[in-house]
């Protein structure tokens, strides 16, 4: 039998508390230790025109090897966002026909994820200390949709995580790059990320951490915005806010400019 997975994305409904609690851990991990890195954006906001297929951000930080003691160190960077709940489904071939035969919710699924690195990651740290930071596509947190408030997290079953990671990687969302990270002289370091069009407008969080000897021993972070200008933003938020008249007028535009074409032919 075989068996073929497929990906639906959802409404961008977020949960305020859990944002807040999100932002809360990752600025606690890194205000827990003391400036070993610097680190930034070259641009921190990006605006989606008619000619719009994708940017690329550049991000750039200094290490402070002086209180690394000159014992080496790797750095690793992380882009993600924006984030929202991912539908996946899992089709089985019967009578000769696909169809769909169970699917599962992720909860807070980033659109766009990327770790770029000077080394594979597997060689940099452990999975386990890599978890807490979320670092790297085997340690990325993709929690399911729990049925209710009383009932806990579910186990995620790892045929549809794989799916979900595979796909998100055939489609360039996902991206791990083990030379990503580029040094200029002792302390300068420079990455490099394209944000392909799909990644869509939002808010995206960047991640920068020092590593040395298996342990994350400093972080910093950043925050880029994808926005829509000119028509685009207002189409979409017509979509948005009006979409019945949306739609309706979507279909009177077609329906004029299709019978405008059958004149214009007719009289050629």
């Amino acid at each position: 039998m075989s068996v073929l997975f497929i990906i639906a994305n959802r409404s961008p409904a977020f949960s305020l508390l859990a944002v807040l609690l999100c932002a809360l851990a990752f600025d606690t991990q890194a205000a827990e230790i003391p400036g070993v890195i610097e680190a930034g954006a070259s641009q921190n906001h990006f605006y989606i025109e008619p000619s719009y297929d994708g940017t690329m951000a550049v991000l750039f930080g200094s290490v402070d090897r002086e209180r690394l003691n000159g014992k080496p160190f790797d750095v690793a960077v992380t882009i993600r966002g924006p984030i929202k709940p991912v539908t996946v489904w899992k089709k089985d071939r019967r009578v000769g026909l696909w169809v769909n035969s169970e699917s599962l919710t992720f909860e807070g699924v980033p659109n766009y994820y990327a770790v770029l690195s000077t080394k594979p990651i597997s060689q940099i740290a452990p999975l386990e200390e890599r978890k807490a930071y979320e670092i790297g596509l085997d340690a990325l947190r993709l929690p399911l949709k729990p049925e209710d408030d009383s009932h806990p997290e579910p186990a995620v079953p790892q045929e549809f995580k794989s799916a979900l990671i595979r796909l998100k990687q055939t489609n360039r969302l996902f991206v791990e790059d083990q030379t990503g990270v580029e040094f200029f002289g002792e302390r300068l370091f420079r990455s490099r990320a394209f944000l392909p069009a799909s990644a869509g407008p939002g808010l995206y969080r960047a991640g920068f951490y020092v590593l040395q000897n298996g342990k994350v021993v400093g972080a910093a972070s950043a925050h880029l915005r994808v926005k829509k200008i000119g028509i685009e933003a207002r189409l979409s938020s017509a979509a948005v806010d009006h979409p019945w008249l949306y739609g309706i007028l979507a279909v009177i535009l077609a329906a004029a400019v299709g019978s405008g074409a059958s004149l214009l032919f007719r009289r050629v």
